[in-house]
């Protein structure tokens, strides 16, 4: 049987491979590769950008008592991976852009209950905090880092 965290993840990660960007990145309407494995942009190529991965770099658990049962958060690092390449009139911001765009729209709360509930299975899942962003202005490999909060009822 597969743990609620795994449940979690396996949720968060189809919700967000369902994302579409506005305008083609490198061509793609959708992530040329998704994974929970972290790697080097060094070892993503070319041809499987933009790229997601998933990072899982922490969880806290807060009580409100001390008979109260602890509330969990996940908190799951969202690195994104562009190539704007070497050409000159490209601006590799606006891929970033675009991307990030994308992961708010999958991420949409629901209309009734202002939440993104993944199916049910959190409280909320948002990103929240700041966005970090390495456009590759000088060597064309773009990154961003959006920080997920995931809070587990």
């Amino acid at each position: 049987m597969s743990s609620p965290r795994e449940t979690i993840m396996s949720a968060l990660g189809a919700r967000l491979a369902q994302a579409r960007f506005s305008r083609p990145i490198n061509g793609r309407e959708t992530w040329a590769f998704i994974s929970r494995r972290v790697k080097l942009w060094s070892e993503v190529a070319i041809a499987d950008q933009p790229a997601l991965f998933l990072g899982e770099h922490g969880e806290g658990v807060a009580y409100t008592g001390d008979s109260s049962p602890g509330r969990t958060t996940l908190n799951v690092d969202l690195l994104i991976y562009t190539s704007a390449g070497r050409d000159p009139d490209c601006v590799p911001a606006s891929d970033l852009n675009v991307a990030i765009e994308a992961l708010f729209t999958a991420l949409a709360p629901d209309q009734t209950t202002g939440r993104q509930t993944l199916g049910g299975l959190v409280q909320n899942c948002r990103i929240e905090g700041r966005v970090i962003k390495d456009p590759g202005d000088l060597d064309g490999q773009g990154l961003a880092l959006a920080p997920l909060r995931i809070l587990i009822p």
